[in-house]
């Protein structure tokens, strides 16, 4: 077995010089079964480090990816080959796709690994990567990760989170009992609540490996959803956290959120492009109670979540991000959302159809040629999800299986709206 790390920017292509590397996608080679599988994508916080000729950076780099046999990248120097040499790590300069790399030493038609450089090495314990977070991991207990997973994962949503810090153009919230849609619950929960009515769902449906908090207002517009996943996770500490946020407090929140130890980040990011941004948004309120409207709320609220999802990827925690998508205003602009993202760390998309409502209700839903077209495009730079059920905030089951328990779960509660349920 070859372990392979590969300087990229895109997880396509060979396309970083070893010593400016910021990522490096490991894959795992078996020559003998002809197969290869990505382990871990590895992150480099470069930021504050010159990149000039700074000698304790190529350190680092090598230090990195330790756990490897070999790297490919663009280019490699004098003293990142002395460096990775004093680590048993071969160092192949070449520019082509990753793909085809992998296709070239699986065949064996590319010479590599002196016997020096053979020995197997131990999986690298790298930030957070190696922990139960790491994305390949989750994939297979998560239902909103891709794989299988969406029809054999459970995951309940606990509604704890009744403000929103913006005004989104398509979003509607109600309390009901029946409505299919985000932004949808019975009640609200406090947070103190949040362990037996885990305990009660985990009795529903005992496939639960997945704990979210998504509304029915933001995760972080205020404390209740990390004072309930503090409680969760001290009681269920082998269930998956999973935080859905707009991103717009997500670096205000995020020391506070590994802390706790939450694994998975959802994010919605419709533009990354401020006029873009602004037909969707109304408006964003500051944690001083500041509003900040058009172009200058949404420029705010794209840095905010840029600047989140790279601290969340350093600290190891998974990212998604959702992309509602609008026709006629953010419809050729979701690849971009997703190229960007992709480099700053997320490691999956979910586009979401727009669903039309409040402001967007004369706005047609998009066809699924359309959804389709947009997902080609955008998978060019991320993983895209194919599986969301446009979950309520209150939801319990499997998603893939079509049946939500929160009915069940809740059927003794009487519906009690919050005293602060409020948008924007």
């Amino acid at each position: 077995m070859i372990r392979a790390a590969f300087a990229t920017g895109d997880g396509i292509n060979i396309n970083r010089h070893f010593g400016i590397a910021d990522r490096f996608d490991i894959y795992e080679i078996d020559v003998e079964n002809k197969k290869y599988e990505l382990v871990d994508t590895r992150r480099i916080d470069s930021y504050g480090v010159s990149l000039q000729h700074d000698d304790s950076l190529i350190d680092r780099l090598a230090e990195a990816i330790d756990d490897c046999n070999i790297v490919f990248s663009a280019k490699s120097g004098l003293h990142a080959k002395q460096a990775l040499d004093g680590k048993l790590i071969q160092a192949v300069d070449v520019e082509r796709k990753v793909e085809f790399v992998l296709d070239r030493v699986i065949n064996s038609r590319v010479s590599i690994l002196a016997p020096k450089y053979a020995d197997e090495k131990p999986r690298k314990k790298y930030g957070g990567s190696a922990r139960k977070g790491s994305f390949e991991n989750l994939q297979k207990r998560h239902p909103c990760l891709g794989g299988h997973s969406n029809v054999t994962a459970g995951r309940v949503h606990l509604p704890v989170s009744p403000v929103c810090n913006i005004s989104c153009k398509f979003c509607t919230r109600a309390f009901n009992k029946s409505e299919i849609k985000p932004g949808v619950s019975s009640l609200v929960l406090k947070p103190e609540e949040a362990v037996e009515t885990v305990r009660r769902a985990k009795e529903l449906c005992p496939e639960l490996t997945v704990v979210g908090i998504a509304g029915p207002g933001d995760t972080l517009a205020n404390d209740q959803a990390l004072k309930a996943f503090k409680l969760v996770k001290e009681e269920f500490p082998d269930l998956i956290c999973c935080l859905s946020t707009n991103g717009f407090r997500l670096a205000d929140k995020i020391d506070e959120i590994a802390k706790i130890g939450i694994e998975t980040l959802t994010v919605t990011v419709n533009a990354v492009d401020p006029e873009i941004e602004a037909q969707i948004n109304n408006f964003v309120i500051d944690e001083h109670g500041q509003k900040h409207e058009g172009i200058e709320g949404a420029r705010m609220l794209i840095g905010k979540q840029l600047l989140g999802i790279r601290l969340a990827a350093e600290k190891g925690i998974v990212v998604k991000i959702n992309s509602v998508l609008v026709p006629g205003i953010n419809d050729k602009h979701i690849p971009e959302v997703a190229k960007v993202t992709s480099e700053l760390g997320a490691s999956i998309l979910n586009i979401i159809p727009l669903i039309p409502q409040n402001e967007m209700k004369d706005i047609p839903a998009p066809t699924c040629a359309d959804l389709e077209e947009v997902r080609a495009e955008a998978g060019k730079y991320l993983e895209v999800f194919r599986h969301c059920q446009h979950c309520r905030a209150d939801s319990l089951g499997i998603p893939g299986k079509g049946k939500d328990l929160h009915s069940e779960l809740y059927k003794d509660r009487k519906e009690r709206a919050a005293d602060t349920f409020s948008h924007g």
